[in-house]
């Protein structure tokens, strides 16, 4: 358990508070950076190079808990995955002009686990998963998602529906076949 003392000594660059850190939160920001990138290398990456911007920006940082601590990090992880992805300009986004509302049935995920649910998140493609990251997980606006990847909120909202719209066709497939794994 990580306590406010551990951060205190984080602040201090102390080496076993940094290690303690790291060992107690490491995967849980690697399975944040692996939402967006997809590759494992990039995403192992990705959470060393948070954890350096952790251990060097945490003598700015104020928190109130330990939840606006955990709140910090993982924002920071997203900051920096989206920057790898704009530097990389590996998703695609849509245009606005194809924005449309598409239903979702909830039921569906009363049927299918959560790893699957995460599986499919994952093989949606880069703009659609990022957008549906961003809003669905991570809990921005639609106005705060444009602002950090410099897009309009139209395209955001697009981006959104699209990604609802392919992932309810996958969780539907992956529904189906459930179903006829149970009948055989």
């Amino acid at each position: 358990m990580i306590l406010t003392s551990t951060i205190e000594r984080l602040r201090q660059k102390d080496a076993a508070a940094q290690k303690e850190i790291f060992e107690h939160y490491g995967s849980f920001l690697y399975r944040i950076a692996y939402r967006y990138v997809r590759e494992r290398m990039l995403a192992e990456d990705l959470m060393v190079d948070s954890f350096l911007k952790i251990f060097d920006g945490i003598i700015h940082f104020r928190f109130d808990n330990l939840r606006s601590f955990e709140a910090w990090m993982k924002k920071i992880v997203v900051n920096e995955a989206l920057m790898l992805l704009r530097r990389q300009a590996s998703f695609h986004l849509m245009p606005e002009s194809e924005a449309v509302d598409v239903p979702v049935d909830d039921h569906i995920l009363d049927r299918i686990s959560t790893e699957e649910i995460y599986r499919l998140i994952a093989e949606l493609p880069d703009g659609y998963r990022t957008v549906f990251n961003l809003y669905a997980i991570e809990g921005y606006t639609h106005k705060e998602i444009a602002e950090q990847l410099q897009i309009s909120e139209g395209t955001s909202k697009s981006q959104l529906n699209h990604a609802r719209k392919l992932l309810q066709k996958k969780l539907q497939i992956a529904n189906k076949s459930d179903a006829n794994r149970e009948l055989l």
